[in-house]
């Protein structure tokens, strides 16, 4: 049994072995891991000491670690290696991990080691299709079976042609054009008669993706109706690979993390030790667009300082009306952005979304407005002053669900990525809105607030 280990500490003991010269001592330790283990381990050693340990590891045992390798890390690895080594390597591979692997290198290096590979069609057929598209994570199309096959020649084919398989949950059914006519599980196939045919026990009722559907589009697929594997098909039905979970659950993972850094507005790409130079990039060009923003707030601003200059206390109640107004704003924006990229709802829902929000708002408006109006009231010994800032409150934070509901379906229909552009908009309708309603009914009761 292989337990569990401490990153910190494994890693510890890692360098302590090559610290003291004992290479056999630390390439031993890595072989009594997991595979992932040992890979996350290899991935936080110097260039120099991943060279020394891969140079001792065989191909099938460095193919268990790239596997668990990210592409990045797969490529700063593979670098220690000849064309020849790399090419074994890549033979021990899952075609799909392999084509990955692949998409990393330079076109050159990588055509060179196709060449020396003994099997590279099935990783060269997935090179050609985009790194984000179902096409893109699958891997090869496993052997299939024919429909007038009894249950007993199916079996024998299961044997024969599935022994090298780790893992296998359906087995598809094509017709002679290698279209994909019907799935069998291997519950059904185990409990059916050994006479029947391969066409009496299949399902017909086959869910599948087209290879150049995103990779997004596979995961809720996966995702909706409960399933393992997903058979991928071309446009003329024939199967030409399958995504498994396992290739999903990564995507899951890069598609948070993207929507993550949208909403943020920073660039996918984005790490916590990226270069300055590319950190500045990702993230200068949107702190430009936000100040442009904030000058069009400062400028509803400036159109009251006649009002500001005669009641200072003013100034310490705008920055409540304001950022409660945007975290109202975040929260709608936020749960429609999902919606959206979970297609639960579309641009057409936009109507009944405003008015769930809309209520939502108005509810939050009140409860919220009545506390912040007590609080000034007490704070300041001004009724007035509360009745303004509650009133603002309301009114800001009802711009808000509006505003949240409003500017990501309206990106979605102009085509704009919701998760991008949403939160500088809806912060800035926020904003401006909240300002205003602030100082526009601080001016008409200005009388009251001196």
């Amino acid at each position: 049994m292989v337990d569990p280990i401490e990153l910190n500490d494994a890693l510890e003991r890692l360098n302590a072995f090559l610290a003291g010269d004992d290479l056999d001592g630390a390439i031993e330790y890595l072989r009594a891991l997991h595979p992932a283990d040992s890979a996350e381990l290899l991935s936080e050693l110097e260039p120099e000491d991943q060279a020394a340990i891969i140079e001792r590891l065989q191909a099938a045992e460095l193919a268990e670690v790239f596997e668990q390798l990210d592409e990045e890390d797969m490529a700063d690895v593979a670098q220690h290696l000849d064309v020849e080594m790399l090419a074994d390597v890549l033979d021990e591979m899952e075609p799909d991990m392999a084509a990955d692997l692949l998409g990393e290198l330079e076109p050159e290096h990588a055509a060179e080691v196709l060449e020396q590979m003994e099997e590279p069609e099935d990783v060269a057929s997935l090179m050609t299709y985009e790194p984000d598209t179902a096409g893109g994570i699958m891997t090869s199309a496993p052997p299939s079976l024919r429909r007038f096959w009894t249950v007993a020649e199916a079996l024998r084919f299961l044997k024969l042609h599935y022994a090298e398989e780790e893992d296998f949950f359906y087995l598809y059914v094509l017709d002679r054009h290698a279209r994909l006519i019907g799935l069998v599980n291997l519950k059904a196939l185990i409990l059916a008669d050994p006479e029947q045919t391969i066409e009496e026990i299949m399902d017909r009722q086959v869910i599948s993706v087209h290879a150049s559907a995103d990779q997004e589009e596979v995961a809720q697929l996966l995702q909706r109706y409960d399933l393992v594997s997903l058979p991928v098909v071309d446009d003329e039905e024939r199967l030409v690979g399958v995504v498994t979970i396992d290739d999903v659950i990564d995507v899951i993972e890069e598609e948070a993390t993207e929507d993550i850094y949208k909403l943020a507005q920073m660039s996918p790409d984005s790490e916590l030790y990226s270069p300055v130079p590319q950190s500045v990039r990702n993230r200068l060009p949107w702190l430009v667009v936000n100040l442009g923003t904030a000058f069009l707030a400062s400028s509803v601003v400036a159109l009251f300082e006649g009002t500001i200059a005669q009641a200072a206390v003013l100034a310490a109640f705008m920055p409540i009306v304001a950022g409660q107004g945007g975290n109202a704003g975040t929260q709608t924006m936020t749960i429609i952005v999902r919606s959206l990229a979970l297609k639960e709802i579309e641009p057409r829902d936009t109507f009944w979304a405003l008015w769930h929000e809309g209520r939502v708002g108005i509810i939050n408006g009140i409860s919220v407005g009545i506390m912040v109006a007590l609080i000034a009231w007490f704070w300041q010994g001004n009724p007035y002053l509360g009745l303004v800032i509650g009133i603002a409150m309301l009114g800001n934070l009802i711009v808000a669900a509006l505003a949240g509901v409003t500017v990501p379906m309206v990106l979605k229909l102009l085509r704009v990525d919701p998760a991008l552009a949403s939160s500088i908009f809806v912060t800035t309708f926020t904003d401006v809105g909240g300002f205003f309603l602030f100082l526009g009914l601080a001016t008409y009761f200005l009388r009251f607030l001196r």
